[in-house]
């Protein structure tokens, strides 16, 4: 339940304005004397729309001019009992009526597209008016805490998939992260339950494993990034055969599949084992120890950044970390790493 605040409006008092961003407000009223609700875009005398009720007739006013016809409906105010009202906004359309039966007295269509904020007011600055506003609960944003368990690490999946394995994307069937040994190198990749196998990406090719670790925990979140715009606590998932370069764990949306990969900063891409070869993916998500990057004073790793201006990068991290803990939405396609 949200918070009830009733009120009182005389003539000639200052109009308080409350932001309402849900897009419709209820209110109810009392009194003889004409009311009016103002909705503006932001808090100023001069509101795009006003909705006005007399004791018997309402109607919709901008500009100080009628924008619609009135529309008659007795004892619509009353001085001895509150009558409910409700208004919305939303769509282009603003509309008008009584809480009872939920069928708008007014319907227009307007320009206005961001309305946020409501006052209440009597007419003409004639008589007195009670208000009671009823305002929709305060959602808080959820606040990360630290889990005690669930932390992440790699244990051996040679016989069987361990219990904690961590889900990693989807292809016709859930899959997992791995990691395999190859040709020096320790490389991530996803491992494939019905067919029992681990495959990694690497040279071009997807290369088919059957010796290899699995991820395992819970402690972690997908955070969606781009290039080489690497967030200060990523999970590392192995290196290269050369200079040992550090490889994340990362995944990228293909062919409507999600698929675990290995994240390359030198490459500036999520390399993907799918189809039988290697796929580079400049858009992608990481996966990262959300309290190792809150606790950083650091946003993102500088290694391998690009030739670019220092604006640039600097905006590049910024909407990065704009998009941490927000699920992706679209990933746009790229072509493959050389």
């Amino acid at each position: 339940m949200g918070d009830v605040m009733q009120f009182e409006t005389w003539p000639y008092l200052q109009n308080v304005f409350y932001k309402i961003t849900s897009g419709a407000v209820s209110f109810s009223v009392q009194g003889d004397m004409h009311a009016t609700v103002g909705l503006a875009e932001k808090p100023s005398k001069n509101c795009e729309y006003w909705v006005v009720m007399g004791r018997s007739q309402c109607w919709l006013e901008k500009d100080g001019a009628r924008a619609t016809n009135v529309k008659d409906l007795p004892n619509i105010l009353s001085n001895e009992v509150c009558n409910r009202f409700w208004i919305s906004w939303h769509s282009s359309k603003l509309q008008f009526g009584k809480t009872c039966d939920g069928i708008p007295l007014i319907s227009k269509k307007i320009d206005s597209q961001d309305i946020q904020y409501v006052t209440f007011s009597v007419y003409a600055d004639r008589g007195r008016l009670l208000w009671r506003l009823y305002l929709p609960p305060t959602i808080k944003s959820p606040e990360l805490k630290l889990v005690k368990n669930g932390t992440m690490g790699w244990v051996d999946g040679f016989t069987k998939l361990p219990d904690e394995a961590f889900i990693g994307g989807y292809d016709k069937e859930i899959l997992y992260i791995i990691r395999a040994r190859h040709r020096g190198s320790l490389t991530p990749g996803k491992f494939v339950p019905s067919l029992g196998l681990g495959f990694i990406s690497w040279g071009g090719e997807m290369i088919e494993t059957e010796k290899f670790e699995v991820l395992c925990g819970y402690n972690c979140v997908w955070v969606p990034t781009h290039g080489n715009q690497i967030p200060v606590g990523a999970v590392e998932g192995g290196y290269t055969e050369r200079n040992h370069e550090i490889l994340y764990v990362g995944r990228a949306l293909h062919d409507g599949y999600l698929i675990p990969g290995k994240v390359q900063p030198s490459h500036s891409v999520c390399y993907i084992p799918h189809d039988d070869r290697e796929i580079g993916k400049k858009d992608y998500e990481i996966l990262v120890d959300p309290h190792t990057s809150i606790e950083s004073p650091n946003r993102y790793y500088l290694a391998h950044v690009e030739n670019s201006s220092e604006n640039a990068s600097e905006q590049d991290a910024d909407n990065v970390m704009q998009n941490f803990m927000e699920y992706y939405d679209n990933f746009p396609q790229s072509s493959e790493s050389e």
